[in-house]
């Protein structure tokens, strides 16, 4: 029985939690809304969008954040844009005012209100023709959870008294933040786009039993869109050939979910959207990289922890994404870990930090193989730390062995190294500053 265990975070997003990692998917404070920050809000988007095409490979895709929020974000910014008659937008004084930036409403051609600065912003600057092409690799091990990813609800804003199917103490400081945040939402179409390129893609999606048992448990259906659920539900019956109109009741609940799926395709052609390629691939993120031919504009770094996780963090893995990474390319990843870094650096990076505007913190890295794309270097401090125990990194010659030899060799080199430890380090360090 495959075990699924959800949770609504503070910005109204699910959040998951593994039992096999013990750990979660995503901050308890805003799964959505870290996405955002980490992997959206660091792109270079006026760059990126002259060009031709963009190529996307997003390693960890669990239940698709960081996917659907660039396309929701280019969604908002550009494909609408594109549609609209007008001719500049105004701006909002707050570059982080998550809510008007992603917005709940239909955006049939409206002027949007974004946050970004002070100026107004230009079509003209910012559009590109139609012919955009965007390809996006979505990599994953855990087929059922890739495939509920089209169905996640996003933007609920009553999320108290939540009654958790799993026990994680660490989870309860972040749900009972004093701060909130505001509600962002991923628009349904996003949603549909990536269920109809599932679709398309993959020849078990419809018929996968633990993938329908989750979406229909009375105990989960409060975490799923009710419509792309209930299209999901018709295009099932109608493979096993089950009636649903034996009563008037259902006969409307076929209509309707019709209608949804029809409407969805129509603004899908509408805005240009069809044409986005999405592929998605469950299998070892290692393995289908190998064999991968693509250079790729933005590669999004999404794995569990390095210390759970640390085949898709090791030295090797990050030679890999270089041969895979265009010259102006760049990885984003959440981790500020020293060993991580200095693998990246060591692979031939160019690394920096991604800088949160909200917490006033780093709270990521960037690597790159142009400095000049570097907006935040490493501090003294931090690139000192790179050459402590704490930057001893992760090996994988081969790019095939298990995460406990990977742990436990990296274990054994730390434990037998002569690099001063981290705790010698910052002593040392603050004693220099001081004098």
């Amino acid at each position: 029985m495959y075990e699924f265990h959800p949770y609504f975070t503070n910005d109204g997003s699910v959040g998951l939690f593994n039992t096999d990692f013990d750990d979660i998917y995503h901050s308890a404070t805003g799964a959505l809304t870290e996405a955002y920050e980490k992997f959206i809000y660091p792109v270079d988007f006026d760059s990126l969008l002259k060009k031709k095409s963009i190529k996307i490979l997003d390693i960890c895709y669990g239940i698709g954040y960081n996917t659907k929020s660039f396309l929701n974000f280019l969604f908002e910014n550009y494909f609408l844009k594109n549609f609209s008659e007008k001719n500049s937008i105004k701006i909002s004084s707050n570059k982080y005012d998550i809510e008007a930036i992603h917005t709940n409403n239909n955006l049939a051609g409206k002027e949007k209100i974004l946050s970004v600065n002070n100026d107004t912003i230009h079509t003209n600057n910012i559009i590109k023709p139609a012919s955009l092409g965007i390809y996006i690799r979505a990599i994953d091990t855990d087929k059922v959870l890739s495939y509920l990813s089209p169905f996640v609800r996003t933007g609920v804003k009553n999320i108290s008294n939540q009654k958790f199917n799993f026990q994680y103490d660490k989870i309860n400081k972040y749900l009972t933040c004093s701060k909130k945040i505001l509600h962002p939402k991923i628009n349904p179409l996003i949603n549909y786009l990536i269920f109809e390129k599932i679709q398309d893609n993959c020849n078990d999606f419809i018929e996968n039993g633990d993938v329908f048992s989750i979406l229909n448990s009375k105990d989960f259906v409060q975490y799923f869109d009710s419509n792309i659920r209930g299209y999901f539900n018709l295009l099932r019956n109608q493979r096993y050939n089950k009636s649903s109109f034996d009563n008037l009741s259902a006969i409307l609940h076929n209509i309707y979910y019709r209608n949804i799926s029809n409407c969805y395709k129509k603004r899908l052609k509408t805005y240009k959207l069809q044409d986005i390629d999405f592929e998605l691939k469950n299998d070892d993120a290692r393995k289908i990289i190998l064999k991968d031919k693509n250079l790729y504009n933005l590669i999004f770094l999404d794995a569990f922890t390095p210390s759970k996780c640390p085949c898709l963090w090791s030295y090797e893995f990050f030679k890999l994404l270089f041969e895979h990474l265009e010259p102006d390319g760049m990885i984003l990843t959440y981790s500020t870990s020293a060993s991580i870094r200095n693998a990246m650096q060591a692979a031939g990076f160019e690394i920096g930090n991604i800088y949160n505007e909200r917490l006033g913190k780093f709270s990521g890295t960037i690597a790159t193989k142009d400095k000049s794309l570097i907006k935040s270097p490493l501090s003294e401090f931090d690139l000192g730390l790179l050459k402590t125990k704490a930057g001893i990194f992760y090996r994988d010659e081969n790019l095939t062995a298990l995460n406990e030899a990977i742990l436990e060799r990296r274990n054994s080199e730390v434990k037998n190294s002569d690099k001063m430890s981290t705790s010698h380090y910052n002593k040392l360090y603050k004693s220099v500053k001081k004098v």
